[in-house]
């Protein structure tokens, strides 16, 4: 089959080709944009996931420092804030305490640990490590 007749004898046929491969290209270009935007989209969700993660996770490592201050004896346990929670645990290591927190909001956790020294109602601490 010939074509050539149909593209010299008809004047718009290659104005209609040129609307069509531009308007594929834009079309590649918009799902293109669209498919990074949702990776963006997910991206910032986990984002301030963690974010809320690692803010719970402090608050509540804050919480169990008060509670050593108070109370050397203090063992840890669970903390509820809202729908979210931590698990505290303290652990004696020498004449120094481990201090572990791991928060969870929804799948999301975060993990902090730190190395103390109480002598008293007064905390040094020696380091303080996220996970």
């Amino acid at each position: 089959m010939n074509l050539s007749p149909f593209f010299f004898n008809n004047k718009g046929a290659a104005a209609l080709l040129t609307v069509l491969i531009i308007g594929a290209a834009a079309l590649i270009m918009a799902v293109s944009a669209s498919f990074l935007s949702i990776g963006e989209l997910d991206l910032g969700y986990t984002s301030q996931k963690g974010g809320e993660a690692f803010a719970l996770a402090d608050g509540c490592m804050e919480d169990a420092l008060r509670h050593l201050r108070l109370d050397g004896a203090y063992a840890g346990g669970t903390l509820n804030v809202g729908s979210n929670s931590c698990i505290l645990s303290i652990n004696p290591s020498g004449g120094n305490k481990i201090v572990n927190v791991r928060s969870t909001v929804g799948d999301y956790n975060k993990e902090i640990e730190v190395n103390l020294t109480l002598s008293g109602n007064i905390i040094t601490i020696n380091s303080w490590i996220q996970k």
